[in-house]
């Protein structure tokens, strides 16, 4: 059950990154490296507004 399970989620990330790699016309490694950027970057966020924190101050662009 433990392998299907781990089977299934690699198989939904790796579909996910697809789809990503096509709506941003990137390759596949910089889809994959700019896709774990973000997702870093967004559970930063999450966890600085749980903290009571204000993210805009931490990500000024």
């Amino acid at each position: 059950n433990g392998i299907e399970v781990m089977l299934y989620m690699t198989m939904i990330a790796s579909m996910l990154l697809l789809i990503y790699k096509k709506v941003n016309n990137l390759g596949y490694k910089t889809a994959k490296r700019r896709i774990a950027m973000e997702l870093r970057d967004m559970i930063t966020a999450i966890l600085i507004i749980f903290a009571g924190g204000d993210p805009a101050k931490v990500f000024k662009t």
